[in-house]
């Protein structure tokens, strides 16, 4: 009889608990990286040097565990050339947008990637406003020199959001 009863109790309690399980929405990841290092910095129209080859293999590296199942990059060759090493590895076609579509940008991952982790590849001018856009929080600015910034923004369910700033590169 305890047994019985001890059992119907357990299974009271799990089907408490299974459907708040079900009902809570996924969590959706989104990093946040510029360009990897031009070849010509003056050319507003230059690929990615070797060093930039080399970060973008190495964040590749870097991302590959994390489930990334969308990248979006910029028209610019640049951008395309650092997510494409992760792109190649996954076995994902990057979605390339206007680099000035930032409404378009955020609206597609606040709308299209809900439960997914997603790469950004951006420019050192858009990247503290789609950070901005995502998170509600503000970042220093991105010096024309400066590479390396990872940002990691996770929104919640209920479209509340972490931002958190990593270094990653060679």
């Amino acid at each position: 009889m305890r047994f019985i009863l001890l059992t119907v109790l357990a299974i009271g309690v799990l089907a408490q608990c299974a459907p708040r399980a079900v009902s809570q929405a996924p969590v959706t990841i989104v990093y946040i990286v510029r360009h990897a290092e031009k070849l010509n910095p003056q050319d507003p129209e230059s690929p990615i040097s070797t060093e930039g080859r080399a970060r973008a293999v190495f964040l590749a590296d870097r991302l590959k565990g994390e489930n990334v199942t969308r990248i979006y990059a910029t028209t610019k060759l640049r951008t395309q050339q650092t997510g494409a090493p992760l792109a190649q590895a996954l076995g994902i076609e990057p979605v390339v947008l206007d680099p000035y579509a930032l409404d378009d940008l955020v609206a597609r991952i606040r709308s299209g990637d809900e439960g997914r982790t997603v790469l950004v590849v951006g420019h050192s001018n858009s990247i503290p406003d789609i950070v901005r856009r995502l998170s509600g929080q503000g970042i220093e600015g991105i010096e024309e020199n400066q590479y390396g910034r990872l940002f990691k923004v996770t929104i919640s369910a209920d479209g509340a959001a972490a931002l958190e700033e990593q270094q990653y590169g060679p």
